[in-house]
C-alpha cells in the first residue's frame, strides 16, 4: 500500500448527516470506493520517543530481560510491537497471517497507552517491578 500525503481542499455534510471531503492527493490516489484510514494531529513527541528507548533499554540491561533472552533494543520492540499492535488475521477461525504493526504512526496519547501496556505488561507477565525507573524518570526529568 503507497503512502501518500493528502490535502483536505473542502468538505460539508450531506442531508443525511455524513462528512463529505474533496481530498487532494501528493501522487498515486485510490480508486473511488476504496475505504481507507486518514490520520491527522500531533504525533509523539521526540521525548516520548527517547523515553521509550531509554525505558526498553533499563528493561535489558537493569531489570533482568537479558536473563529472559532479550538482548536488544530493537529486538524487545520488535516483539512488543507484535504483541500489541500488530493485527493477527484470522480466517474461518483458522490462523492466517500477522500484519506487522508500526508504532511511528502513532499520536501522542496513542503511545502514552502503548507506553501503559508495555509497563503493565513487564509488571504482569515478567514480574518486573518497573517503579524505580518510574521514580528516578520523575526525580531526574520532571518540573
Amino acid at each position: 500500500m503507497p503512502k501518500v500525503k493528502a490535502k483536505i481542499i473542502k468538505t460539508k455534510t450531506d442531508e443525511k448527516g455524513r462528512l463529505l471531503a474533496v481530498v487532494q492527493f501528493n501522487r498515486k490516489a485510490p480508486k473511488e470506493g476504496t475505504i481507507f484510514v486518514a490520520k491527522w494531529g500531533a504525533v509523539r513527541t521526540l521525548s516520548q520517543n527517547s523515553l521509550y528507548w531509554v525505558f526498553l533499554n533499563w528493561l535489558i540491561n537493569e531489570a533482568g530481560l537479558k536473563d529472559k533472552g532479550h538482548f536488544s533494543e530493537d529486538a524487545l520492540h520488535l516483539d512488543l510491537k507484535k504483541h500489541f499492535v500488530a493485527e493477527k488475521v484470522f480466517e474461518k477461525d483458522k490462523f492466517k497471517a500477522i500484519e506487522e504493526g508500526t508504532t511511528a504512526t502513532m499520536d501522542k496519547v496513542e503511545f502514552g497507552e502503548y507506553m501503559d501496556k508495555v509497563d503493565g505488561f513487564m509488571n504482569d507477565f515478567f514480574g518486573i517491578d518497573t517503579s524505580p525507573f518510574w521514580k528516578e524518570y520523575r526525580d531526574s526529568y520532571s518540573l
